[in-house]
C-alpha cells in the first residue's frame, strides 16, 4: 500500500509538468501574435509632431563659420499655423554663434510642417539644426 501514493504522485507530478508545458507554449504563442499585429499596424497619428514635410531645404552653413571652425547645434521654437507653416520663430538655445542661428532661423522660415487640427490649439515645436563640420576646408596653396 506504500508504493500507490508514490505513483499517485509520480502521475501528478507530470501533469502537472503537462500543464506547465502547455500553458508555456501557449504563451509564447500568444506574444508572438501580438508582436506580429503591434508590427501589422499603422502607428499612431501625432497631429504635433516637429518633423518638417519633405523637402524642406537644409539651413545652409554659413562660409565664415565654416571657415572659423564654428559649430553647434541651435535649438528653435517654432509657432505654427494650422496649416503647417511657420508663424512664430524663438531660439530657445543658441549654438553660440550668431551667423548659425541666423541660419537656422531664416531658414526654417522656409518650412513647411506637418498641419494639425485648426482647433485653436496653439502649436510651438522645438527644432534642433546641427551645423558640424565634417572635413576641414582646403587652404590654398602658395606656390
Amino acid at each position: 500500500m506504500q508504493n500507490a501514493p508514490v505513483a499517485s504522485d509520480h502521475n501528478h507530478d507530470n501533469s502537472l509538468m503537462n500543464l506547465r508545458s502547455s500553458l508555456a507554449r501557449t504563451l509564447v504563442a500568444s506574444a508572438i501574435l501580438a508582436l506580429l499585429a503591434a508590427c501589422a499596424s499603422n502607428p499612431p497619428a501625432d497631429p504635433g509632431e516637429w518633423k518638417p514635410n519633405p523637402p524642406n531645404p537644409n539651413a545652409p552653413y554659413p562660409a565664415e563659420s565654416r571657415t572659423n571652425g564654428e559649430q553647434g547645434m541651435v535649438m528653435l521654437r517654432v509657432r505654427t499655423t494650422p496649416a503647417g507653416k511657420p508663424a512664430a520663430i524663438e531660439v530657445q538655445k543658441s549654438s553660440g554663434y550668431p551667423r548659425l542661428d541666423r541660419s537656422a532661423v531664416e531658414t526654417v522660415w522656409k518650412w513647411q510642417f506637418k498641419p494639425t487640427p485648426d482647433d485653436g490649439t496653439v502649436v510651438w515645436r522645438e527644432v534642433p539644426i546641427r551645423f558640424f563640420i565634417t572635413s576641414l576646408p582646403q587652404q590654398q596653396k602658395l606656390d
